[in-house]
C-alpha cells in the first residue's frame, strides 16, 4: 500500500509546524530578550534545515523570493 505522504513532504510538514510551534514561543516570550533568542535561534535553524529539505523538491531559498 503507498503512503498518502512521501517521507520528503512529511518531514517539510514536520519542520513547518515545529517552525508554527517556535513562533508562538516567541510571541509567548514577548519582554523576555533571553527566551525570545532562544526560541528565535531554534527558529533559524528550522529553517535552514527546512531550505536543506527543499532541496529534495528542487526548490532553492531563492527560489522562495517574492
Amino acid at each position: 500500500m503507498e503512503a498518502l505522504i512521501s517521507k520528503k513532504a512529511a518531514r517539510v510538514l514536520d519542520l513547518l509546524e515545529q517552525i508554527e510551534s517556535v513562533n508562538e514561543m516567541i510571541r509567548l516570550h514577548e519582554g523576555d530578550a533571553f527566551m525570545q533568542g532562544q526560541y528565535q535561534s531554534r527558529k533559524q535553524q528550522f529553517i535552514q534545515d527546512l531550505a536543506e529539505e527543499l532541496k529534495a523538491f528542487d526548490i532553492e531559498p531563492h527560489d522562495l523570493a517574492a
